[in-house]
């Protein structure tokens, strides 16, 4: 799935880029790894003055490691497995911040279509909800990425959300 996903990106050429920055982090297939996920996520955004985007990145990621666990290495009981692990990492760069998550599989995500009465199957839909762009790269034999990006702004213009999130609009692509 090729896009765009720094599409909020305003080039500044008049001073250096400092609100750029890359973290990851590897977690443990088990079950602690969504909680490690979003308290990582948490941390990093809050020391990048980025709080407002908090508590929609902390689903966004959820999705998107639980599909990793469940779908990518098949779900649990091989999420014990030590020798399987997923990583987490977050880009910010000018106005857009991505959250990735890694995985050994070549299986692609898939939306399901929304069933009212199922306890599962929404969670692409909540990642496309909540973010302004999402994909995957393309698998190879190290697996692929699943991303989603999220529009923000500098501290100095006061970080907040995209309108599109004020509303809590969404569509699937």
């Amino acid at each position: 799935m090729s896009r765009d996903a720094f599409p909020f990106d305003e080039p500044d050429t008049t001073t250096a880029d400092t609100s750029a920055g890359f973290t990851a982090r590897a977690l443990s297939a088990d079950r602690q790894a969504v909680g490690e996920g979003r308290r990582f996520t948490g941390t990093i955004l809050n020391r990048w003055a980025l709080s407002p985007l908090v508590d929609n990145a902390a689903l966004i990621v959820s999705e998107l490691l639980s599909n990793a666990l469940r779908y990518g290495l098949g779900g649990f009981p091989a999420w014990s497995s030590p020798t399987q692990a997923v990583w987490l990492g977050l880009m910010r760069r000018e106005g857009t911040v991505l959250f990735a998550v890694c995985d050994h599989s070549a299986r692609v995500p898939q939306v399901k279509e929304a069933d009212h009465l199922a306890q599962s199957g929404r969670g692409l839909h909540i990642v496309d909800c909540l973010s302004d762009t999402w994909g995957w790269t393309t698998p190879d034999t190290d697996g692929k990425a699943v991303w989603a990006a999220v529009s923000c702004r500098r501290e100095s213009e006061g970080a907040r959300l995209s309108p599109r999130h004020a509303q809590g609009a969404g569509r699937l692509r």
